[in-house]
């Protein structure tokens, strides 16, 4: 049997650190291992992106199609947020949401990264499930892991971690001020990674870092918040669980699926006082949180990048040989 040749989309490859990319890398990384399959990366040049002839098929993992191609193509769709949370500006919309429309009419295959991501592509773009393939994604388990080196803060303080940017989905208004509600003295810090924080609140910003630094804080911190009012996925929780890190999460979304049994839930992400209390009992209570790290731990191990591959490469296989 001939090596399947695989055209990637490889548009935010070399620079982007970010969710999707560690996923684009973690799976490439695991198809360069075998001899059954051949990729081409088709970045974005002076006169735009094409896939090779030759290709058998052309896989966009990047929430949506960014060019066209005469092979079948698999698209992975991450989550749904153009729709669910649709820009005001009428240009602004239709540049957003064009890629996944895009997909929706030209793909012969589809992936989405949890049970909740497909119901919401079946729900806004009208892709039956049964053309969708739950392919979860994972972490770096040599770098996201419970027994190495962890950060602290300057002055020493303890702290409760959040990872994400600041955008209203990730509900971070909720929880700075259910932080502020539980520790008024500011004896337990804040600590913020991602984007940049609202002007004036009472965090300790760390900017964006690169996985390894990630996960030094996640080890660090007593316990990592994941107030988030809707994911595709849901990387911070999976990590921290990974790390050792207790981990409190809204019980909403795709984080159900992540989360299981191994963190800490709140039922409505929006109510501040069930967040303070959390935040409460998991940092002040050592019995909750050796439970929370143990538990955490073993939900983690159950996300693996080598099944994911497996599952990716068995999908973009039967679009090949479809079109044969």
């Amino acid at each position: 049997m001939s090596a399947l040749h695989v055209a990637v989309d490889a548009r935010d490859l070399a620079h982007d650190w970010r969710g999707i990319a560690r996923y684009v890398r973690a799976v490439l990384d695991r198809f360069a291992r075998r001899d059954d399959v051949v990729v081409t990366l088709v970045e974005r040049g002076l006169f735009g992106q094409r896939a090779p002839r030759d290709a058998d098929v052309v896989w966009h993992p990047w929430n949506g199609t960014f060019f066209a191609a005469r092979v079948p193509a698999v698209v992975t769709f991450h989550d749904a947020v153009p729709f669910r949370f649709p820009a005001d500006d009428p240009r602004k919309r239709r540049n957003e949401q064009g890629p996944w429309l895009r997909s929706a009419a030209t793909a012969r295959a589809f992936l989405a990264n949890s049970q909740f991501t497909l119901a919401e592509v079946e729900r806004y773009l009208g892709v039956a499930a049964a053309r969708q393939t739950v392919t979860y994604l994972a972490v770096e388990r040599d770098v996201f892991a419970p027994a190495d080196d962890a950060a602290a803060l300057p002055d020493g303080r303890p702290f409760v971690l959040f990872v994400g940017a600041a955008e209203p989905r990730k509900n971070l208004a909720t929880l700075l001020a259910a932080h502020a509600r539980a520790f008024p003295d500011d004896a337990v810090a804040l600590a913020v990674a991602g984007g940049a924080p609202p002007a004036g609140a009472r965090v300790h910003a760390l900017g964006a870092l690169q996985p390894a630094e990630l996960a030094r804080w996640y080890r660090g911190a007593r316990a990592v918040a994941v107030p988030s009012l809707y994911e595709g996925f849901g990387f911070p929780l999976l990590e921290a669980m990974a790390c050792g890190t207790p981990a409190i999460a809204s019980r909403a979304t795709s984080l159900i699926e992540v989360g299981g049994d191994g963190c800490r839930w709140i039922d409505d992400p929006l109510d501040v006082q069930a967040w303070s209390a959390a935040l409460t009992d998991v940092v002040s209570d050592e019995r909750l949180r050796v439970r929370l790290r143990v538990a955490g731990i073993a939900q983690a191990a159950k996300f693996s990048w080598d099944r994911c591959a497996e599952e990716t490469l068995a999908v973009l296989r039967r679009a090949a040989e479809e079109d044969r």
